[in-house]
């Protein structure tokens, strides 16, 4: 369970918290699927005008959230980590 301020959050399934970011870690088959996928989050992440830092490469996608502007794992962070989850991957 993550708590900071005044939320407890659970942390997403597949998602760890390295410095003060939850954190994800994928991978895939070759570049082309490594490259969908950033594609498929980085859409999600505009629709929810909430972004992501996002590393990829031949096979792998990491991907980190946090609030830039509160400096922590917030609810918005909690929240787009499930909906990165459901898209797979």
């Amino acid at each position: 369970m993550l708590i900071f301020g005044d939320e407890s959050m659970e942390t997403p399934e597949g998602w760890s918290i390295v410095e003060r970011c939850l954190m994800r870690e994928l991978e895939f088959e070759n570049f082309a699927d490594s490259k969908s996928f950033v594609d498929k989050v980085s859409a999600l992440c505009e629709k929810e005008n909430h972004h992501a830092d996002i590393h990829f490469g031949w096979g792998y996608v990491v991907i980190e959230l946090t609030t830039h502007d509160e400096n922590t794992i917030t609810m918005l962070d909690v929240e787009l980590a499930t909906k990165i989850n459901a898209i797979g991957g």
